[in-house]
């Protein structure tokens, strides 16, 4: 799935953040008592704007109601377990621990940041407290900040950003007469409709199939293993044939 953390290039987060910024620092500068709540103000605010925007870049989320007419319409093939023909797939599995990598590396850097912020804010805040002009602190605590979210806008691609694979295989799914659903570790669907104008790549050697679909606009390909390839694309041409046949009836 897309990433569906906040983005700092955006505009929109970019306002909101340095708002906060100036907020938080005039609250430590002149009414440090009220930092508290200040803070829980700031942590709502940024986990609604998370949710809005994992709703929005999350398929599983934002189309639920596909999804659930994907899962409960009536089973044409399942493969159970694809696990065995995933893992001999030497490039996947490549791409999938470069993934993995990435992500690791992402999550201690991110973590050691973290550490590293806190042993700074101890320092800075010291010096702050120990002025009892205001304006004084506040300015060091802007100053800090601001350091702060500059260093994380110039590194965000390189150390913070999570990154999703390109290609989505799951362990185990079903193809349904309203589109495909997997399961096993990577959650995936397609609904009939965005089926019908998806590009195919057949590989027989590693069996599998893997679908493009350039109008559901997702962030991956999604590519079904099967023991039984002429059979899977059997099921998925009869798919985009009840569809066809469905928007013939409505339309």
């Amino acid at each position: 799935m897309s990433s569906a953390t906040p983005n700092p290039y955006n505009w929109k987060f970019a306002l909101i953040s340095q708002t906060y910024l100036v907020v938080i620092s005039i609250v430590l500068g002149f009414y440090p008592k009220y930092f508290l709540e200040a803070f829980i103000s700031y942590f709502i605010i940024i986990m609604a704007i998370t949710f809005s925007m994992t709703y929005k870049s999350n398929p599983m989320l934002r189309d639920r109601k596909l999804m659930m007419e994907v899962a409960n319409s009536g089973t044409l093939y399942e493969e159970k377990n694809a696990n065995d023909l995933v893992m001999k797939d030497e490039e996947y599995q490549r791409e999938y621990m470069q993934f993995a990598k990435k992500n690791m590396t992402m999550l201690f850097s991110y973590l050691i940041y973290i550490v590293v912020l806190f042993f700074v804010y101890s320092y800075v805040s010291k010096i702050a407290t120990s002025q009892t002009d205001p304006y004084y602190r506040l300015a060091v605590y802007l100053v800090y900040f601001e350091i702060i979210y500059l260093f994380g806008f110039f590194v965000y691609r390189r150390l913070f950003k999570p990154s999703m694979m390109s290609t989505m295989a799951p362990l185990s799914y079903k193809v349904t007469e309203k589109g495909v659903i997997g399961s096993g570790g990577m959650s995936v669907f397609l609904h009939a409709k965005h089926l019908l104008n998806s590009n195919f790549v057949v590989n027989r050697e590693k069996k599998y199939v893997e679908i493009d679909s350039t109008e559901a606009k997702y962030p991956y390909k999604i590519r079904l293993y099967a023991k039984d390839i002429d059979k899977l694309l059997d099921m998925l041409e009869r798919v985009k044939r009840l569809e066809l046949k469905r928007q013939s009836q409505t339309g």
